[in-house]
């Protein structure tokens, strides 16, 4: 017991006010696409983790940014973990896509390649048009899901996209676009309101989608450089 204090102890020095704080992930499908069997920490001094059933605990231990794999026995899904001076973590999921519904958000470099624009309602018609559950003149309303990101894209909130977090946890401004870049967002959608020959008409789209927001575009599930 002792022991372990000292070891505590040491792993904090020099942040003060540093908490170990507990964080839950469910480990299922719509969260990280995989069952996950077991896991290993990157750097152990920074964040301890278990499987319990169906949720994966992760402690933060000390200040500083480690990765946590996860994995099935087959495929692998990848957790970023960003341990603040508090001791307070912020958590994000690479999840493995396998055969989920793709949809590809293919941002461009503006300013002088200083930031990025991103058209994630552009990406949802090209979808929507796709799988014919809209036309062409067709313009998208409201869109109503739940992220099952943690810090990439929030609830909608008043039926649009909501911007969500950087990694460190501070709130991401449309500005600050570029740091959704390369990155995976699961999002369960419930319906979407879109206007259609001058009337208004909602899709109930029960549907979880995977929206890849990469500079490389995706073809079936490959990359297409």
């Amino acid at each position: 017991m002792l022991k372990q204090l000292l070891e505590n102890r040491a792993v904090n020095l020099g942040y003060t006010g540093f908490h170990h704080y507990v964080y839950e992930l469910q480990n299922c499908v719509e969260v990280i696409g995989i069952e996950a069997k077991s896991l290993h920490i990157e750097h152990s001094q920074i964040a301890a983790a278990y499987i319990d059933g169906n949720r994966i605990f992760i402690k933060s231990m000390h200040y500083g940014t480690t990765m946590m794999k996860l994995t099935d026995g087959v495929d692998e899904a990848i957790v970023q973990l960003f341990v603040l001076p508090s001791g307070e973590m912020r958590v994000e999921v690479k999840p493995f896509i396998g055969n989920a519904n793709v949809v590809s958000v293919h941002f461009r470099t503006i300013l002088a390649d200083t930031a990025i624009a991103i058209d994630l309602k552009g990406a949802l018609k090209r979808f929507l048009l796709a799988n014919q559950l809209i036309t062409d003149t067709a313009s998208i309303l409201e869109v109503h899901y739940q992220s099952m990101h943690p810090n990439v894209l929030r609830d909608s909130y008043a039926g649009n996209f909501v911007l969500g977090y950087h990694p460190t946890g501070e709130s991401i401004a449309n500005g600050d676009e570029y740091a959704l870049a390369n990155r995976i967002a699961n999002l369960q959608f419930s319906k979407i309101v879109i206007l259609q020959d001058g009337i208004h008409k909602m899709i109930a789209l029960k549907m979880l989608l995977s929206f890849v927001i990469s500079n490389r575009i995706f073809v079936n599930n490959e990359l297409s450089m």
